[in-house]
C-alpha cells in the first residue's frame, strides 16, 4: 500500500514539472545524461540536445518563463586549454544576457581568474568540492545579468578581466570641459578607425594629454579602458585635478561603450628610488588580450605599467619578421612580449633576461600562453651588464630596450640609459654573431645618441619606421635602432 502510494505521489508530480533541458557538444556526453535519465525514470521530462555554446538558444518550451541557468564549463583542470577559456566564459555570459534575460545564473569554477570572465555580477558565492578539486558555485541573480562586449576589431569576443567588482563612485557631474574632452576622444577614434579595422588592432593609445586640462593618457586593451593621470604641477589646484579626472571617469564609458567598472585610473607621477619598483595593489587582474597571432597578458590594477608597452607593437612585428631560424636574445626583457614575438616568428631559440623574478613569471606565462616550449626559450634572472660580460655565445638577433634609469637594490650601481647607453650597446654587440643585428630601444625624453662613440658600427635610426598611428606625435614615444657591426670591424 505505502509503495502504490508512493508511487501515485511521483506520478503526480512528475505531470507538474517545469521544462528542463540539458546541453553539451559531446554527443557521446549526452549518451551518457540520457541514460541516466532513463534510469532515473525522468526520460520523457528532460530534452537533450547536441550543440556549441556559442550556437545555444532558449528552447522554445521555455518562452514566457523563468527559471535557473546552471552550467559546470571547463576551467582547465581536466578539460580544456586554459588560454581559451576566458572566451568560452565570456559566451556563457553573452548567452545569459541574449537568450535568458531575466533569468538566475548559476556557474560552477575554479576560484581564481575565470570568476569575473563570464561579465556577470555574482551575488553569492559557495565554495565546494568537485572530487578533489577546490571550486566555487557562483549564482547571479536576474537583474544582475551584464554582458561583456563585443570587440570591434575582427567581429570577435573578448575575456573579462579577474579583477573583483570595482565600488561604485559617487556620482560626479561633468564639469564645463569635461565634453571638450569626449570630443577629442571621439576624434581620435575617427582618425584612427580605418587603421584598427584594416590592422586588427585591439590595444592601442586613443588620447595621450591633448588638452593640457586634462592631462592623461587612454589606452584601450579590448573591452577595458586603463588611463594614466600626470601628477598635475604644483601650481594646479589639486582640487581642480580631481575633478577633471572625476570628467574623464565620468564620460570615457559612454565614449567607449563599456561599463564604469572596466575603467581603470591609475596617477602616474615620476617614480624615485625603491618606489619605481612597488606594486600598486594584489589583486591579480591580469586580462588575457590579443596582438596579431600573440596572446598576452597584461594587469592593469596591480603595476604602474601593465606589462605590454603599446608603443613598442611596430617593433615586435620587426622581430617576429627577422627572426625566423635565429638566435633571440632579450635584454631587460619585462614581461616576455618581445620574445613571444619572436617565438611566434619562428625563432630557433631565444634568451630573455631580466632582474625581476615577478616580471621572468610572467614572461613564463605569456610563452605558456602561446605554446611556446620551456626548452627553447630560456628565461635568465640576472643583472644584464654583469651577465653579458660572462657570455662566451653569441646570438643572431638581440633586443635591448634598458629602463631609462634603475637603482635597484639588486644592482651593483645604478643605470642610466642616457650615461650608460654606449657600454650597454657595446656589451649586446660583443655577443652578436658576426653577420647578427641589434635593436636598441630607449624611451628616455631628450635622449641623444652618442654617434661619435659609435662611430664603428652600422647605425640607422629605425624610430620613425617604429610608429604606429596611435603615437603618431611628437616627440615620439621612444628611440629606436638598428646597430650592427660593419665589415671587417673590430669589437
Amino acid at each position: 500500500r505505502q509503495l502504490g502510494e508512493a508511487r501515485a505521489r511521483r506520478t503526480a508530480g512528475l505531470a507538474g514539472l517545469p521544462p528542463i533541458a540539458g546541453a553539451d557538444s559531446d554527443a557521446r556526453v549526452l549518451g551518457h545524461a540520457r541514460a541516466n535519465a532513463l534510469t532515473a525514470g525522468l526520460g520523457e521530462h528532460i530534452e537533450f540536445t547536441a550543440c556549441a555554446l556559442q550556437t545555444q538558444r532558449r528552447p522554445p518550451a521555455f518562452e514566457g518563463r523563468s527559471g535557473l541557468l546552471i552550467c559546470n564549463p571547463p576551467y582547465g583542470e581536466r578539460l580544456g586549454s586554459a588560454a581559451e577559456l576566458p572566451v568560452l566564459y565570456a559566451a556563457l555570459g553573452r548567452l545569459a544576457h541574449e537568450q535568458f534575460e531575466g533569468w538566475r545564473v548559476a556557474i560552477l569554477t575554479a576560484e581564481g581568474p575565470l570568476e569575473d570572465a563570464p561579465g556577470l555580477r555574482w551575488r553569492r558565492r559557495y565554495r565546494v568540492r568537485n572530487g578533489a578539486l577546490d571550486c566555487c558555485l557562483l549564482v547571479c541573480e536576474p537583474q544582475r545579468a551584464r554582458p561583456p562586449r563585443a570587440r570591434e576589431a575582427e567581429g570577435n569576443r573578448v575575456a573579462a578581466s579577474a579583477a573583483p567588482p570595482v565600488p561604485v563612485v559617487t556620482a560626479h557631474q561633468p564639469g564645463p570641459g569635461a565634453e571638450m574632452f569626449a570630443n577629442r576622444v571621439r576624434k581620435n577614434l575617427r582618425r584612427l578607425k580605418g587603421w584598427l579595422t584594416s590592422s586588427g588592432t585591439t590595444c592601442y593609445r586613443v588620447y595621450d594629454a591633448d588638452i593640457p586640462e586634462y592631462a592623461v593618457a587612454v589606452d584601450r586593451y579590448e573591452d577595458w579602458l586603463h588611463v594614466a593621470e600626470y601628477a598635475p604641477p604644483a601650481t594646479v589646484d589639486p582640487e581642480v585635478a580631481r575633478a577633471r579626472l572625476e570628467d574623464v571617469r565620468a564620460v570615457l564609458p559612454d565614449v567607449f561603450g563599456v561599463p564604469a567598472q572596466q575603467v581603470v585610473v591609475k596617477t602616474r607621477e615620476r617614480q624615485r628610488g625603491s618606489r619605481q619598483y612597488q606594486r600598486l595593489a594584489r589583486e591579480n587582474h591580469f586580462l588575457s588580450v590579443h596582438e596579431g597571432p600573440a596572446r598576452l597578458l597584461v594587469n592593469l590594477r596591480d603595476f604602474l605599467d601593465t606589462g605590454l608597452f603599446l608603443d613598442h607593437r611596430p617593433a615586435r612585428r620587426m622581430v617576429a619578421a627577422a627572426a625566423r631560424g635565429k638566435r633571440f636574445l632579450n635584454l631587460f626583457c619585462y614581461t616576455g612580449a618581445v620574445t613571444v614575438a619572436a617565438g611566434l616568428g619562428g625563432v630557433r631559440a631565444s634568451t630573455s633576461v631580466d632582474l625581476s623574478a615577478t616580471y621572468l613569471d610572467w614572461a613564463r606565462r605569456n610563452l605558456e600562453a602561446n605554446g611556446l616550449q620551456p626548452a627553447q626559450h630560456e628565461l635568465v634572472r640576472a643583472d644584464c651588464l654583469r651577465w653579458l660580460a660572462a657570455q662566451s655565445a653569441r646570438w643572431d638577433l638581440v633586443f635591448l630596450d634598458p629602463p631609462s634609469f634603475s637603482n635597484s637594490r639588486r644592482m651593483d650601481d645604478t643605470l642610466d640609459v642616457q650615461r650608460d647607453h654606449v657600454a650597454l650597446i657595446r656589451a649586446a654587440v660583443r655577443v652578436l654573431a658576426a653577420d647578427g643585428q641589434l635593436l636598441f630601444s630607449t624611451n628616455r625624453r631628450g635622449f641623444r645618441l652618442d654617434a661619435a662613440a659609435l662611430a664603428d658600427l652600422a647605425v640607422e635610426d629605425l624610430t620613425a619606421r617604429s610608429i604606429d598611428p596611435d603615437f603618431a606625435r611628437e616627440p615620439p614615444p621612444h628611440r629606436l635602432y638598428s646597430i650592427r657591426r660593419r665589415p671587417g670591424g673590430v669589437i
